[in-house]
């Protein structure tokens, strides 16, 4: 190609708007990006400081994607709207035993967007909400001018995406002066299907375009896959958004030594992109409150105490007991074990050989792999 021609491609003659005309118009977002990057890397970079901090660690950034994510009936929801109580309070400093520990931004104030797409509009959210203006130091009378909420449980799935995104757009140019923090709860039913690869981009996308022009911060909850050991978000979806996330949070329970759950929750960080990773926060569901609170170190020594006498024989052989029903394959049984008694691989590769010897368990192979079945008392 003529150099001349080429040149005149990447800098062709302005329009009558005064805008260069391209072939292909996204070449003029790159351009402009590659303007906007030459600018910041030649200077001094200013980090955002974080919105939300636990222990003068930041957790929450602005203009980023962050989940929060469990098994069902782990108190997800709960935990959502301790973060939205604590970004609608408008009087700081407050007790922080109402937010687990964590603290605002004081110079931070965000509008505040819930998106719901679970609970009946009759009392569930009503009363979720009602929750969220306690927190953040409203009577349930009062309606807030930065909190917004609204409801998809009565939208086809299929159009879910398109209805949320116009939602967003308006919400956006209304508050176009502010710092807005939304809630998707759960992020999964906001598209037709989770599993569909360009679904799921689409949405991503769209998450990332936002925080990338407008001053949003998105928090969003997922369920975790149902099966045991599985703690991944559901779907094709939640692999992207952990991929693109700048911080996972995990709700759970804390189990005892036979796998069971205690009430004892635990608030884990799987992933900080901006921050060392924190410890887990200890909690329990409070009757008073109907909400979460920190629980007290008595509380946690006990609960975690049942953990400390880690996968005794015992143990093992009533657990398999009960989960050996069929044989399943030595690498399958040790994640289980590993999941159910919170201990190392040795040990319970120990105690599975402790069981063989006594013929309690038989070990076999199938081709390379090794494989475990019951013998007694079947």
């Amino acid at each position: 190609m003529n150099i001349n021609k080429y040149a005149q491609l990447l800098n062709p003659e302005p329009t009558n708007g005064g805008f260069p005309s391209y072939a292909n118009p996204n070449l003029a977002k790159v351009l402009a990006t590659q303007k906007r990057l030459t600018t910041n890397s030649c200077q001094a970079i200013a980090f955002s400081l974080p919105i939300i901090t636990y222990q003068d660690t930041g957790i929450i950034y602005p203009n980023t994607i962050n989940i929060i994510q469990g098994k069902k009936g782990v108190h997800k929801s709960r935990l959502t709207e301790i973060f939205c109580g604590l970004m609608l309070r408008q009087h700081l400093p407050i007790a922080t035993h109402q937010f687990l520990g964590m603290v605002r931004e004081p110079m931070h104030k965000a509008v505040v967007l819930y998106v719901d797409t679970e609970r009946n509009i009759n009392d569930q959210f009503p009363y979720a909400i009602q929750k969220i203006k306690l927190l953040a130091g409203y009577p349930i009378e009062e309606e807030p001018p930065n909190f917004d909420y609204i409801s998809l449980i009565d939208i086809a799935r299929s159009e879910r995406f398109d209805t949320l995104n116009e939602y967003i757009k308006r919400f956006r140019v209304q508050h176009e002066n502010h710092n807005l923090f939304i809630v998707f709860d759960v992020v999964t039913d906001c598209v037709e299907n989770f599993n569909d690869v360009r679904e799921s981009l689409r949405l991503v996308d769209m998450l990332n375009e936002t925080i990338n022009l407008y001053n949003v911060t998105f928090l969003c909850v997922i369920h975790e896959n149902p099966s045991a050991g599985n703690d991944k978000g559901r779907g094709h979806l939640g692999t992207e958004l952990n991929n693109k996330a700048s911080q996972v949070i995990q709700i759970g329970f804390e189990k005892d030594n036979q796998g069971n759950d205690t009430d004892l929750i635990r608030l884990k960080f799987l992933h900080s992109r901006n921050t060392k990773r924190l410890e887990p926060i200890y909690v329990q569901y409070s009757e008073e409150t109907k909400g979460l609170v920190l629980a007290n170190v008595d509380f946690i020594n006990e609960k975690l105490a049942m953990k400390k006498t880690k996968a005794q024989l015992i143990d093992i052989q009533n657990w398999l007991t009960n989960h050996l029903k069929e044989a399943k394959s030595k690498k399958e049984l040790i994640e289980e074990i590993k999941i159910a008694f919170d201990c190392g691989e040795r040990t319970i590769e120990d105690r599975l050989k402790e069981l063989d010897d006594k013929g309690f368990i038989k070990r076999f192979t199938v081709g390379r792999s090794a494989y475990y079945k019951l013998i007694i008392p079947f």
